[in-house]
């Protein structure tokens, strides 16, 4: 008979040897636990690579009212943005720009800073304070929603370059010269597009739309029942006055950010009128009369330089006359 010693041997070698079989599975669980969680690791650095959270900086911008805010985590993180470049002392696009995203953020209403947001940021952040910024943004009567930012120069500058709108060129001056597309984009999947600083107002409203998940609104635009019955090409002036100008200036309806165009030709001499489309930037550093009183009479938005040839500046001159030819004068419309 065994002794009983040698059973508490065996015995205990039973044991040892069944605690480590037990002992085995939650070994190799902890391991596939530990695998699980690094290939998920993996998967969302990868997921973030895609989407730009290794590729965007996350520079520290200030905003108009003083905020900070960092460009990856606050500014474009998981929402659908438009971002453009200015500079607040500009006399040419940076006025006509504005003016023209105005007009997006009308379409997009409500939207704008809740699911949809605009940010302007500041190629010449050394004279763009906050309170440039702010002053600028005021001029212009935006409304809420609608962030402008400066920060450090180099900064700025690669942010830039990241979107694809800085321009290399040694020779060319970095403010005037600076890229005047815009981008939009959802973070969130990964959706960036560049469009022109002329786009038509309605596309880039409708992009932004199209950018966002959540179900589009309604379209209020006017119904096709309504268009004239006879629709006549538009002329070289009609053209130039839709995509330089319509922005700030009506034909008829009132002022708006710029004086009502109508009857301009017969209000204004001939060779004045001339010359301010050519070059109204010389006339306000001039202190031409007119100039300058338009300029305080309009919120000291600068009339800016389009950049228009002589061959432009005559059509656009027609294309105001021919507008102005059927509407009735004021004493005509009482007389009726």
């Amino acid at each position: 008979m065994e002794s009983v010693g040698k059973r508490i041997q065996s015995l205990r070698k039973w044991c040892s040897h069944r605690v480590t079989l037990a002992a085995f599975p939650l070994i190799a669980l902890a391991g596939l636990t530990a695998n699980v969680a690094q290939n998920r690791q993996q998967h969302l650095q990868v997921q973030d690579d895609a989407l730009g959270k290794s590729y965007f900086p996350n520079f520290e911008l200030t905003a108009h009212d003083g905020s900070k805010l960092r460009f990856f985590d606050d500014v474009i993180a998981g929402k659908v943005v438009l971002i453009n470049f200015i500079y607040t002392r500009c006399g040419s696009s940076c006025p006509l720009e504005t003016a023209r995203l105005l007009k997006v953020q009308r379409l997009l209403e409500s939207r704008v800073g809740k699911d949809i947001h605009f940010y302007s940021i500041s190629v010449d952040p050394q004279n763009d304070s906050p309170e440039m910024l702010r002053a600028y943004r005021e001029r212009f009567k935006v409304q809420a929603g609608w962030t402008f930012l400066t920060g450090k120069k180099e900064e700025v500058d690669l942010i830039q370059r990241k979107l694809g709108l800085f321009i290399d060129e040694k020779s060319i001056d970095p403010l005037k010269d600076h890229n005047l597309n815009l981008v939009v984009g959802n973070q969130a999947t990964g959706q960036w597009i560049k469009r022109s600083h002329l786009e038509n107002p309605q596309i880039l409203a409708n992009i932004l739309t199209d950018l966002h998940p959540r179900q589009p609104e309604v379209s209020r635009l006017p119904a096709y029942s309504l268009a004239p019955i006879k629709i006549t090409p538009a002329g070289p002036g009609e053209k130039l006055f839709a995509s330089h100008c319509a922005d700030c200036h009506s034909m008829g309806g009132g002022d708006g950010l710029g004086p009502d165009l109508l009857r301009v030709v017969e209000k204004r001499p001939a060779a004045w009128l001339r010359r301010w489309l050519k070059e109204p930037d010389r006339m306000l550093e001039e202190r031409d009369p007119t100039a300058t009183a338009l300029f305080n009479r309009f919120n000291k938005i600068p009339m800016p330089n389009l950049q228009l040839d002589e061959s432009q500046i005559s059509a656009l001159i027609e294309f105001l006359k021919d507008e102005s030819k059927d509407v009735p004068r004021p004493k005509e419309v009482a007389s009726k």
